[in-house]
């Protein structure tokens, strides 16, 4: 799910957007038999844990449209399967679809874990859906995974709106391209949001308190 995606999803009712995913989620017909039952297999192991098979089912297409081979996109819905649990089990307790998808995102850029349940447990009222899709092209664009999570949390610490967020993306990306160093990027970017937020009311999520 790219970035852009998310970001027109969270302008719309989360609701209908995925009734709409449902209603179009079919495995392509021109899906060979083995191709097909392999497929079946998995969306049958992610329905008996709850997993959304819409996404499985895109993936399955996305290999079939760029003619990959049957094992390929066999291995590479397993795969997904996989990220989409552990992203659910970090997410917990109920996260939603979209956020399911975000995580299975950033664990396939390297993102660790640990970051996606630290960043539930912050916020565990707040759909993470679109600040993960941030961190996941941060990291994507170079950034260490960490220190683009503490960048994200902090600005959402004070206060930041997926506009804004998405716009450090956006900013951060073409400088990237124009030759920047990432980290530079990032650090000049969040600045530069940081500077229209209010002060943080709390410590970051990701900062260990002093000992005294």
């Amino acid at each position: 799910m790219t970035l852009r995606r998310l970001f027109l999803i969270s302008l719309a009712s989360l609701a209908a957007a995925s009734g709409s995913r449902a209603q179009v989620a079919r495995l392509d017909a021109s899906a060979e038999l083995g191709l097909r039952r392999a497929v079946e297999r998995e969306l049958v192991a992610a329905r008996a844990i709850g997993l959304p098979e819409g996404l499985l089912i895109a993936k399955a297409n996305e290999g079939i449209a760029k003619r990959a081979t049957p094992r390929r996109i066999t291995d590479a819905v397993a795969a997904l399967g996989k990220r989409l649990q552990v992203a659910r089990e970090q997410l917990a307790p109920n996260p939603s679809e979209d956020e399911i998808a975000a995580g299975a995102d950033a664990l396939y850029v390297g993102v660790p874990a640990p970051i996606l349940k630290k960043m539930r447990a912050a916020w565990p009222n707040r759909s993470l859906a679109f600040p993960l899709g941030v961190l996941t092209e941060l990291v994507a664009k170079g950034l260490p995974a960490q220190r683009a999570a503490q960048t994200v949390t902090d600005l959402m610490a004070r206060g930041a709106n997926n506009v804004q967020l998405f716009a450090l993306a956006q900013s951060v990306q073409g400088d990237v391209a124009a030759g920047w160093a990432p980290e530079a990027a990032l650090d000049l970017r969040a600045r530069g949001v940081m500077s229209l937020l209010p002060p943080a009311p709390a410590a970051s999520a990701f900062t260990n308190p002093r000992r005294p």
